[in-house]
């Protein structure tokens, strides 16, 4: 373990920090999926498939292409307990709610909205994003939608019953030496807020949205081991 000593003029603090090895935004990816990890019946071993067999990942979540940014916050309640005699307090911690941001340039292909809800299907609007994805995965709530949210490549619609469902987010995090460093899956996720929008100006339609989960899963892959 690192010692903790008076500075050091020739060493670094950390040792296990390399020259030109980092992680930036370049080598993360963020997928779409079903609300929860266990309704694709193999949790334990997500990981292990994503490391393994990139088609059989590619069919359990979808990765989200044209991202310009994205931004993922906790916020945490925490009331202060005072008591009478003394100017110390105690900490009463609460719950936390978990936001992701995203921005995205519509390039080709299928729409921010589409691409979130690339996990549902059901009989009035059969198309899928997943060609093979039922082999994996079973809508957790057959729900059928009464209002369609659109067509092919473009929903836009967040009036559509379709919205009111949930589903997931993978954040799978590497190296620049192509080497896993973790993942999150982000659980009962839902859209309070997207937007869609272009200029006279500008040559690119930008979309974003505001995604709110329920729950955050860390998901266990071939990483990286801690050095300390």
């Amino acid at each position: 373990m690192t010692q903790f000593t008076e500075t050091n003029f020739n060493e670094r603090i950390e040792s296990s920090i390399r020259d030109n090895r980092f992680v930036s935004s370049q080598y993360c990816i963020l997928a779409a999926g079903p609300p929860r990890l266990r309704e694709m019946g193999f949790a334990a071993g997500f990981g292990a498939a994503i490391a393994t067999n990139n088609q059989i990942a590619n069919q359990m979540v979808y990765p989200i292409g044209g991202l310009q940014a994205y931004n993922l916050a906790h916020n945490k309640a925490l009331q202060r307990v005072y008591e009478v005699g003394s100017r110390r307090f105690y900490w009463l911690p609460s719950h936390s709610v978990g936001q992701l941001m995203l921005n995205r340039v519509y390039y080709h292909g299928p729409s921010l909205l589409r691409l979130l809800y690339a996990y549902f299907s059901d009989a009035a609007y059969p198309e899928v994003i997943f060609p093979t994805y039922n082999t994996f995965v079973s809508p957790p709530n057959p729900h059928n939608v009464m209002v369609s949210p659109g067509y092919d490549n473009i929903f836009l619609a967040m009036c559509s019953d379709m919205f009111d469902q949930p589903f997931g987010m993978l954040l799978y995090i590497k190296d620049n030496n192509d080497t896993a460093m973790g993942a999150v899956y982000l659980e009962s996720a839902m859209i309070p807020s997207h937007n869609w929008s272009g200029d006279a100006m500008g040559g690119a339609i930008q979309e974003a949205a505001v995604v709110q989960f329920e729950w955050m899963v860390p998901v266990q892959v071939n990483q990286l081991a801690l050095q300390v």
